[in-house]
């Protein structure tokens, strides 16, 4: 592996590479993983340059406290509130490791849990990205830990379903938030899957979830496919509707998501999700 101190709209990045993937990750906000490509590649991230996707989050955080959604790949908890928007504006501690590094935002004192992102170059190609909430209040915690990478809009995902013969049982399920037009032209729902079709002239969001018994999802961006693996807690505790993945599009952005189960966390212990990526 070979690492570099980079740049981005963002200020400074550590850019990391083992000659097949780069990646590139924030360290005066976040932090997020802004640059995904194959070497000699065009990145897969968003980059919100403009600033087009922020919030105003001071009822919960304080006076002049506001969110951006900055792009790229962030760590978040689920389920989703205005408190779920931490603004994370401050910079980042990083530490190389063998074969990848740490980053270790401020502790989101408001929420009682410290964040820590890992990054880890595998033996069989993948990238390992682990995302740990520590509790550090005085109070058990129930958390469920949300990886939401944030993609160019433009691309393709699809998300097999299952289909597994379970006799007199469900075998798939499907959220629906309720911007979503079941008719959207951007959406195809097959027996076996989902296809969903970014378009940058879409004139409202689109958000789907599901839960997968293992989870593989696959974007293909121009000749790029990212796909990215999760292990599913079976009998878990999922929110929406027990969603273990999620996406959502806009004009703007393409979301590919996966969710840890939840479960109660005692204060010193923490709650990891981990996924695996790859890049074709």
């Amino acid at each position: 592996m070979e690492s570099r101190i980079g740049s981005c709209f963002l200020g400074r990045t550590l850019e990391l590479t083992d000659g097949k993937i780069t990646v590139g990750v924030t360290l005066d906000v976040g932090p997020r993983i802004i640059k995904l490509q194959k070497n000699g590649g065009e990145n897969l991230m968003f980059e919100d340059t403009g600033d087009a996707v922020n919030k105003d989050v001071s009822s919960v955080y304080g006076k002049g406290k506001q969110w951006h959604i900055y792009g790229g790949h962030r760590m978040w908890l689920s389920p989703e509130s205005l408190a779920t928007y931490y603004p994370d504006n401050a910079p980042v501690v990083s530490e190389l490791i063998p074969d990848g590094a740490v980053f270790t935002p401020p502790a989101w004192k408001e929420c009682g849990v410290q964040p820590v992102l890992k990054l880890k170059f595998m033996r069989d190609g993948a990238l390992e990205v682990s995302m740990s909430f520590k509790n550090i209040s005085k109070t058990p915690l129930k958390l469920c830990v949300w990886a939401l990478t944030v993609m160019k809009c433009g691309g393709t995902l699809t998300l097999p379903l299952s289909t597994e013969d379970t006799g007199f049982l469900a075998n798939r399920n499907l959220a629906f938030w309720s911007y979503t037009d079941v008719r959207d032209p951007r959406l195809t729902i097959a027996n076996d899957r989902v296809v969903l079709t970014g378009s940058q002239d879409a004139a409202s969001p689109l958000k789907i979830g599901t839960y997968l018994k293992k989870i593989r999802a696959a974007y293909r961006y121009g000749d790029t496919l990212f796909t990215k693996e999760c292990v599913t807690k079976e009998g878990g505790e999922y929110p929406d509707f027990c969603c273990n993945f999620e996406t959502y599009t806009s004009n703007l952005i393409h979301e590919c998501e996966t969710l840890s189960d939840a479960e109660t966390v005692q204060p010193g212990a923490e709650k990891i999700h981990i996924e695996k990526w790859r890049l074709e």
